[in-house]
């Protein structure tokens, strides 16, 4: 939907947007999407378990370390060592 349909027909654009997602475009160039609130809880609701998730496999893979002051110190140094 256009920018200028979906500002000319508002109430319609929020109709539309309850039951899918809208891509919005200007000139023909998208812009922007919109959702429900329902959609946009969702969607973060999986990203949040999504992170979990890649959290737990890296502790299962052993890519974690204890972030003890000695552990720390060795990472900033290893950072400062790259710029």
């Amino acid at each position: 939907m256009s920018a200028t349909t979906a500002s000319k027909e508002f109430g319609r654009f929020l109709d539309i947007v309850q039951r899918e997602p809208v891509l919005v475009t200007k000139k023909n160039r998208p812009v922007a999407v919109t959702m429900s609130i329902e959609d946009a809880e969702q969607l973060l609701q999986y990203r949040i378990e999504a992170g979990i998730q890649k959290g737990l496999d890296d502790v299962a893979s052993g890519r974690t370390f204890l972030a003890s002051d000695q552990n720390i110190a060795s990472m900033k140094t290893r950072i400062r060592s790259r710029v």
